[in-house]
């Protein structure tokens, strides 16, 4: 068991027991786990999913001032609609918006950043999605498996990890990092939650980044919610140590 495995049974054994202890648990500590660029990712993530508009323009600002650029702000929210939805997508790129505005008129200016990439003409999106995929997974997966609703793995491959995740901008570390904050926000969700963090930990965020991103949850949507997400991490890290 490492060190991030016992911080967290140590505290889902206070809440189950209701003891003091559960008062212990470090959260900063655990937070700045992340460096200042990767909270600010995380808090941006959390807000959209749940929709906290009148918080989420503070951690636009966060993260430009942590070195973020405008595009990568974009990206950012732009990844997180296969996740949340359009609404929480479109609402979240309002207040980007406006939060440019602000600063433009405080007479900040933020760097553009990267463009987009384009996916080549011709290219087989679903093959490239399944490729990108393979990279989260770290495994080989079979070309159109067979799914209850089957559209569900072609919209997957050739959508999501396809035509979102070749954009580039930032990087898959980053992309999950905000996919797995969201999710944790958003609640109910276990099996996917545990998924991307399977998939986190695949591109290289640490256990300790992922507890991190709870504490992250916490502090901006609540530890009830940031608690079941550490549940999830748990779940997961105990599944790997097993294999």
């Amino acid at each position: 068991m490492n060190e991030t495995q016992k911080r967290i049974t140590g505290l889902l054994a206070a809440g189950l027991l209701g003891t003091s202890a559960l008062q212990a648990y470090d959260w900063k500590q655990a937070q700045n786990q992340l460096s200042p660029r990767q909270q600010a990712i995380a808090a941006v993530a959390a807000l959209t999913a749940v929709g906290d508009l009148s918080k989420l323009s503070q951690a636009f600002h966060d993260a430009l001032d942590s070195g973020l650029s405008v595009n990568e702000c974009k990206e950012i929210v732009l990844q997180l609609y296969a996740y949340t939805g359009f609404p929480r997508c479109l609402n979240a790129a309002g207040v980007l918006e406006q939060t440019l505005l602000a600063r433009q008129k405080a007479g900040k200016m933020d760097p553009t950043g990267q463009e987009a990439q384009e996916i080549a003409s011709g290219t087989d999106k679903y093959e490239l999605g399944k490729k990108n995929l393979e990279v989260l997974v770290g495994t080989a997966l079979p070309s159109h498996p067979q799914s209850f609703i089957q559209a569900t793995d072609t919209f997957l491959k050739e959508h999501l990890f396809a035509d979102i995740f070749a954009r580039g901008v930032v990087s898959y570390q980053e992309r999950e990092m905000a996919t797995v904050a969201a999710l944790a926000a958003l609640g109910n969700v276990a099996p996917q939650l545990q998924a991307h963090i399977g998939m986190a930990l695949n591109v290289g965020v640490t256990p300790e980044q992922a507890e991190g991103i709870m504490a992250v949850v916490k502090k901006t949507v609540g530890r009830k919610t940031a608690v079941q997400g550490l549940k999830s991490l748990n779940t997961v890290l105990e599944s790997r140590q097993s294999k």
